[in-house]
């Protein structure tokens, strides 16, 4: 169910408004028809989340009085880490949106070599802009209080070399490769290997499958390869199992 929620990039004025440009106004007015004493949730991303009533709906602005700051408990107390091999648009923005909704942490895109195509520059940051639209609003809907990272890589050697991807078990951190072929564990194994884990990578590979030198690389760089069972499974429904198993073993699924 959608949450009558908003995200706000500063904290309330000292008058206790908040003002709401043209966008939200529209979707305030046509969309959710809501009316001035209707109550709302102002979220910062941040972890900071704020009750309000509505006072005006009307014209190119709205504006909410904030009644109380209060917590928020639903985030993951598990450090997790998503990686997608670059693949079609719409996979990827469903596979993001449902990975927010999973708990994750920090989103991570790069291209692969069996990858569909790349991203840089104009278009790279065009890209990263929609997914960080697409990121509030699957915040707003499940209820989460803080933005996942988002971070787009120009390659794999790039991913391999940002800090989350150095994480090491003794350090209390795993790092799963899902693969389709070769030698692989499985979850329940390695959970019974690693049952103090506290933070989780997991990278899935484009719908061709990663290269020989690609599954090597990054197994030499520590990641486990998994199976995800004896059914191949599409990039998004890759992405959300191999989340939701880790949850329901290391985070706040159990």
């Amino acid at each position: 169910m959608t949450r009558k929620c908003f995200l706000i990039d500063s904290p309330p004025l000292a008058t206790g408004l908040v003002v709401l440009g043209p966008e939200v106004a529209h979707h305030v007015r046509t969309v959710l028809r809501l009316r001035p004493g209707d109550r709302i949730e102002l979220r910062d991303g941040r972890g900071h989340v704020w009750e309000g009533v509505l006072v005006e709906a009307g014209g190119r602005e709205v504006r909410v009085a904030v009644q109380a700051k209060r917590p928020g408990a639903v985030e993951s107390p598990l450090r997790l880490t998503l990686a997608l091999a670059l693949a079609r648009a719409d996979r990827m923005e469903l596979a993001l949106r449902q990975a927010t909704e999973m708990g994750v942490h920090r989103f991570i895109a790069f291209p692969a070599e069996r990858s569909d195509y790349r991203l840089s520059g104009l278009q790279g940051a065009k890209r990263k802009e929609r997914w960080g639209r697409i990121a509030c609003e699957a915040l707003c809907q499940c209820g989460r209080i803080k933005l996942p990272d988002l971070q787009l890589c120009a390659d794999l050697g790039e991913f391999l070399a940002v800090p989350c991807a150095r994480v090491a078990a003794a350090a209390g951190g795993l790092k799963l490769l899902a693969r389709e072929d070769g030698e692989r564990a499985g979850l329940m194994a390695l959970f019974e290997r690693y049952r103090a884990c506290r933070e989780v990578l997991v990278v899935v590979g484009p719908e061709g499958g990663w290269s020989q030198s690609e599954g090597e690389r990054l197994q030499e760089a520590g990641f486990q390869p998994v199976h995800l069972g004896p059914r191949i499974l599409r990039l998004e429904t890759a992405a959300v199992a191999l989340l939701a198993a880790v949850q329901m073993l290391w985070g706040d699924l159990k």
